[in-house]
């Protein structure tokens, strides 16, 4: 998995293309490539800045640091993204890019709701098929001394 600080890296590099081809006077088309290594690496950066562990920190308050400025440096870059799409006359696609962000980030969040459901009920079904049957087996064991102590006391008799 990638960590955050190469995903920033990556976001950096995307920004710079980003910025280089803008420069060069192309279109929002002509930047397609560049924006998607961005907002991919963007998404890494905020995933994984939260999740990570390993990270060797000196504090908190550092980590903390670290990870605010990174994101506050990639939402700096998206919104002059932004202004150069709606600079171009693409103010539209703009807006269909976030919607379609959002609504792929809520099914995501609903899917993994559902996934982590899934996985406790399948989890709650193998231990109580375990159970029932370490209590069929014990259940036999009990009847199979019983039926031996019959034996047994018959044989006595």
């Amino acid at each position: 998995m990638l960590d955050p600080i190469s995903a920033f890296a990556i976001a950096q590099g995307a920004i710079k293309g980003i910025q280089a081809a803008i420069k060069m006077g192309k279109d929002v088309q002509g930047i397609t490539n560049d924006v998607m290594k961005f907002f991919d690496a963007k998404e890494k950066v905020a995933k994984e800045a939260v999740k990570d562990p390993k990270k060797k920190y000196s504090s908190d308050t550092s980590q903390a640091m670290s990870t605010v400025m990174q994101l506050h440096e990639l939402n700096k870059a998206e919104e002059e993204l932004k202004w150069h799409f709606i600079n171009q006359g693409q103010s539209a696609l703009w807006t269909q890019i976030v919607l379609e962000r959002n609504s792929i980030v809520q099914r995501r969040k609903v899917q993994e709701i559902l996934d982590a459901k899934a996985a406790k009920n399948r989890k709650a079904e193998i231990d109580e098929a375990i159970t029932m049957g370490l209590c069929i087996l014990v259940a036999a064991a009990i009847i199979m001394l019983v039926a031996w102590g019959v034996i047994e006391m018959k044989g006595k008799l």
